[in-house]
């Protein structure tokens, strides 16, 4: 039996002192409104992003945001862009940056090896939708890679889940060799969103692979589509 005063918390670390309840809304505690704030400000100072719109993800529940990825400073322009805190699908490689660490704990971020064949990645990634969370994925992979060979497991998420997708589209975010570079390039970003779009159902407990391709390579066209409307 433990011997801690009923009500002390002195085994729980900082972060999971001051830890958001359910993590779905900004606006659920403090320090994820001046997160959030801070966050904002950033982006309209240094790349005068303007969003005045509102944004069409869902209040609540389950979602998954897929966008094309020119830029280090994509995430913060989106997560700009609605009150809803984002977790990302990170490179596990960005996981072990001092301090960094901290920040994608708090965002209940997924890290995610580059090999796709990160199983737990997926498992992680299905928990945190379960849990009404709202994910952010880039299929290309990388910076600037193209969406010519996406990752499947984008689809497979969304069908496995029954999450809507809510393609969008990142342009003007500064590019730069140097991922810490194009934070402070100077630029004008801009964020476009397409409609939401529901997974089509299928049979229970089973994801043929052709339903599975024509899914993702739907979610693409649609992410591509967008980039034709800022031509």
């Amino acid at each position: 039996m433990s011997s801690e005063p009923a009500g002390q918390e002195t085994s729980k670390t900082p972060l999971q002192r001051v830890r958001r309840t359910s993590g779905v809304l900004v606006d659920e505690d403090r320090l994820s409104r001046f997160l959030w704030n801070t966050n904002r400000l950033y982006c309209k100072s240094r790349h005068r992003f303007v969003w005045e719109a509102s944004d069409p993800i869902p209040p609540k529940g389950p979602a998954i945001l897929v966008c094309n990825h020119r830029s280090s400073v994509d995430p913060f322009i989106l997560a700009a862009t609605t009150r809803r805190v984002i977790s990302y699908l990170v490179a596990q490689e960005y996981c072990g940056i001092p301090g960094f660490r901290w920040f994608l704990d708090w965002m209940r971020c997924v890290p995610v090896r580059r090999d796709r064949q990160d199983v737990g990645a997926v498992r992680r990634s299905l928990a945190e939708l379960k849990k009404g969370r709202l994910l952010c994925i880039f299929p290309e992979g990388g910076i600037s890679r193209g969406f010519d060979n996406p990752h499947l497991g984008m689809g497979y998420l969304s069908l496995r889940s029954g999450a809507p997708v809510i393609p969008a589209f990142v342009s003007g975010t500064p590019t730069s060799d140097s991922v810490w570079k194009a934070m402070f390039m100077r630029s004008r970003s801009r964020v476009t969103f397409g409609d939401i779009l529901r997974p089509p159902l299928g049979r229970p407990g089973r994801i043929d692979r052709d339903q599975l391709v024509d899914w993702t390579d739907h979610l693409m066209k649609s992410v591509s589509n967008l980039s034709a409307s800022e031509a």
